[in-house]
């Protein structure tokens, strides 16, 4: 008979006997009797309980694949949720290599089965510490580089690093979605108990008096002049235009937990930059004497 490779040993059916004597349970418990609950990733159960259900089909009389390898590992595979020709060769291989040596557990090729990263609970917290401290500046790109770190590859097996597709893949699987923040109520002070009292007891009756002896400049561009008392003057009144940008202005859409609580907040971030000028219906913008260069 020709040699075989390691390949297709992995797929070469084992009699019933053997694969009947396949016992899948954790360490035993000593005296207490009993077997304590293996310590699997969610990844690595995964797989043995495939295993178990694939022997299972494999060794059953009443299974419709009994003493059928190939076809008990489809069917394996589908009960999974898998696609029944590559993951049932995937699922055979793994079968046979844990009769082999029952020290040997699925190791997570992360692609080998179309399977998340996240499907490894300890890199999913990782992964969510890391993009907690992230705040509202998560992107795609950090978690690719996050994942592509050094510590992160050896200490989760991780070979290759992962594209930006996948990443943001990730992000929504981890409840993360691409869009404007939903905005709480606007805080900024106006409404303050203080501030209105003023602005209705004090200013607009202040302003009130000064229209009255100011002129009138109607849409359509005409002017209503005034007849004042001897010795009253017209009023020009100047106002203060006043513009702020704030650093942080211009970004709108962040990574925001789907699950994230609405927040009052406050209008703008960073540092701030302010524009100010004086105009007045009367005169236009406030120039120096010469006329020429703004007078800001």
């Amino acid at each position: 008979m020709a040699a075989i490779g390691k390949k297709q040993a992995l797929a070469v059916a084992p009699d019933i006997t053997t694969a009947k004597a396949v016992v899948l349970r954790g360490p035993s418990r000593g005296k207490a009797g009993g077997y304590k609950a293996p310590d699997f990733t969610v990844w690595v159960r995964n797989r043995i309980e495939g295993i178990r259900a694939h022997l299972a089909l494999y060794t059953n009389p009443n299974s419709t694949t009994y003493r059928r390898w190939a076809e008990s590992a489809r069917q394996a595979a589908i009960a999974m949720g898998r696609d029944g020709e590559h993951c049932g060769r995937i699922l055979a291989s793994l079968s046979r290599a844990y009769i082999k040596d029952r020290k040997v557990l699925p190791i997570n090729p992360y692609g080998g089965w179309k399977e998340s990263m996240l499907a490894d609970e300890e890199l999913a917290n990782e992964i969510r510490k890391y993009l907690q401290e992230l705040g509202k500046f998560i992107t795609a790109e950090k978690l690719v580089e996050f994942l592509a770190r050094e510590d992160i590859m050896e200490k989760h097996g991780i070979e290759t690093k992962i594209s930006l597709s996948t990443a943001r893949n990730y992000l929504n699987e981890l409840g993360y979605r691409f869009r404007v923040e939903k905005k709480g109520q606007y805080s900024d002070g106006h409404e303050r108990e203080d501030i209105v009292y003023y602005r209705d007891e004090v200013y607009l009756p202040a302003l009130k008096g000064f229209q009255d002896r100011s002129f009138v400049f109607e849409p359509d561009g005409s002017v209503i002049t005034l007849s004042l008392p001897a010795r009253v003057r017209r009023t020009v009144i100047w106002y203060h235009d006043e513009s702020i940008f704030y650093a942080h202005d211009r970004r709108q859409n962040y990574w925001y937990h789907k699950d994230a609580p609405v927040t009052p907040y406050r209008k703008g971030e960073g540092v701030s930059f302010m524009v100010a000028d004086y105009f007045s219906a009367d005169f236009g913008w406030l120039r120096t004497q010469d006329g020429e260069p703004a007078a800001r």
